[in-house]
């Protein structure tokens, strides 16, 4: 029976700088299309930025993005996004403001396109050059409510401790949001019901696939949902500590040692 074969990308399949041994990893797509089974992407980052870092390898692929806001199944021409309900931006922004002004800013994404809050942090100028590269111009906007265009995904970094907060003043609401995080600060606002696992669930019922044939790669709890799904689970040494003791089993190195490419080298 094929399988689909899954990974988050920071902290679980790239290195600190974002890397990825491309070599490496075009041989494993190289065999595993020759046996019939696939891959796909689970990320909080955006398509274009997936994109952008993986060049040609990402049409062998497929794409979950903004944390499954969006996906794409290789070779189509579709791409199915679930956005933001306009109506919840101005108290979700009140709420993002005044758990603490967020020291590298509040940050929006459409299908195409990124937005970045007036008057809350700064991009390190290596990382707005990057994100200019990939987006084109960065539209600075005065409220959430100023963006013309439907969102995907709302984005606010935090210190641990404030993100945790955001995350419970969020889910205290009747707002239909989804607040998530990797443990790393960041908050990913979504919309009501959206996580990566929703969207797998739709792209391997359209790959004609079974929960049970899913293998899935991770680190934080932005993962736990699509690992609930899956019938084969490794989390990385360097995982969110909340994911330890669930039975998962472990990737043979951290990211920084290419774990996910070595752990697939055993089983495939």
């Amino acid at each position: 029976m094929a399988r689909l074969y899954v990974t988050d990308l920071d902290q679980t399949f790239l290195h600190e700088d974002k890397t990825f041994d491309a070599d490496r990893f075009t041989t494993i797509l190289d065999k595993l299309d020759a046996q019939g089974d696939q891959f796909a992407i689970a990320t909080g980052r955006e398509a274009k930025w997936v994109r952008t870092k993986f060049g040609a390898l990402a049409d062998r692929v497929h794409l979950v993005t903004n944390n499954g806001a969006a996906w794409h199944v290789r070779g189509t021409e579709t791409t199915t996004l679930r956005t933001i309900d306009p109506a919840t931006l101005t108290e979700l922004e009140q709420i993002l403001v005044d758990v603490v002004s967020p020291k590298d800013g509040i940050i929006a994404f459409s299908a195409d396109s990124m937005y970045r809050l007036n008057g809350y942090g700064e991009l390190r100028a290596d990382l707005q050059d990057y994100m200019t590269q990939v987006y084109g111009e960065i539209h600075m906007v005065d409220h959430l409510r100023d963006i013309p265009q439907p969102l995907a995904s709302v984005t606010a970094i935090f210190d641990v401790v404030h993100s945790n907060e955001a995350i419970a003043r969020i889910q205290a609401t009747t707002l239909p949001l989804h607040p998530t995080t990797s443990g790393y600060g960041a908050v990913d606002i979504l919309a009501a019901g959206v996580n990566k696992a929703t969207s797998l669930s739709a792209m391997i019922a359209e790959l004609q696939l079974a929960p049970e044939d899913l293998t899935v790669f991770g680190d934080g709890m932005n993962d736990l949902e699509m690992m609930q799904l899956a019938g084969e689970v490794y989390i990385m040494p360097n995982s969110d500590e909340r994911l330890f003791g669930r039975g998962y089993r472990e990737a043979l190195f951290d990211n920084e040692h290419d774990g996910v490419l070595a752990t697939l080298e055993t089983i495939i």
